[in-house]
């Protein structure tokens, strides 16, 4: 029996409904809602994010971020390849290592996370382009605190193409997996309905291939369903062989590039005197 709430959605500003409650962080008791228009479901405002994000980015229950890190790396090389995309902002890429990986493979990709330290992709922050062919961000959408505006600063740079990952919402019961309340970091999850609504609301084509989320600009194009059938898991595994197998371009390419930036910063420093 759920109960009627006044709280608004935090997406599409819909009533929502008490459906269960779930102590998080193993202390809070913290109400979970679900959207009567969205059909999302969402926590209730998150008090407790400084708690949950005080000890690092990445919470010691994520043991699948380097194997995720290599399968992104495949769904963003077959993506880009496919739609002939080259200037790539990883949003959210927490500690770069996304970013380095397509780079060597000579995709111009820079990182954005303002939570965390690109260890990775030190010097890498910073686009050299004035707006991205792509944008990926992958698993970062259900940390949104405030996604309507979190997602309104994604899509206002118009790429051609943007790429996230994150679990569906289908209705499950307060045993989903994906809720993850031990962590305290999962606070809004979204239906397929929400995405259809943000597709339509800034004239993008929604494809979606299991957790994949793939949004094009305008009509998509043989090459756009050749995308979305390449995000399947068979085909991952072809193009993880693949990206695996290629020459790595940047990697050469970046210490040079390194290597300049520091000599200019160092004959910089000489100039300007103690």
């Amino acid at each position: 029996m759920t109960t009627q709430d006044i709280s608004a959605c935090r997406l599409c500003a819909s009533p929502t409904s008490n459906v269960f409650t779930l102590t998080v962080l193993g202390k809070h008791e913290v109400q979970y809602y679900e959207c009567l228009g969205c059909m999302s479901l969402q926590t209730e405002d998150p008090y407790w994010l400084e708690d949950a994000y005080s000890d690092k980015n990445l919470s010691r229950e994520d043991t699948g971020a380097a194997q995720r890190n290599i399968q992104n790396l495949a769904a963003c090389f077959a993506v880009t390849k496919l739609l002939g995309l080259r200037n790539v902002i990883d949003f959210g890429g927490g500690d770069g290592l996304l970013c380095r990986l397509l780079r060597d493979t000579g995709i111009n990709c820079f990182v954005s996370d303002k939570y965390a330290s690109p260890t990775y992709a030190q010097g890498f922050t910073e686009p050299d382009f004035d707006l991205p062919d792509l944008l990926v961000a992958f698993e970062v959408l259900e940390h949104f605190e405030s996604p309507a505006s979190d997602l309104h600063g994604l899509f206002k740079y118009r790429p051609k193409a943007l790429l996230f990952s994150t679990c569906l919402y289908k209705q499950q019961k307060k045993d989903w997996w994906y809720l993850s309340a031990s962590s305290g970091q999962h606070i809004f999850f979204y239906s397929r309905r929400a995405l259809e609504d943000i597709a339509r609301s800034y004239d993008y084509t929604l494809m979606v291939n299991g957790d994949y989320i793939l949004f094009i600009l305008g009509e998509p194009g043989a090459r756009g369903w050749m995308a979305k059938a390449a995000l399947s898991p068979l085909a991952l595994r072809l193009f993880r062989v693949i990206a695996a197998l290629l020459p790595s371009p940047g990697v050469q390419r970046d210490h040079l590039l390194q290597v300049e930036k520091s000599r200019r910063a160092s004959r910089a420093k000489s100039f300007d005197g103690p």
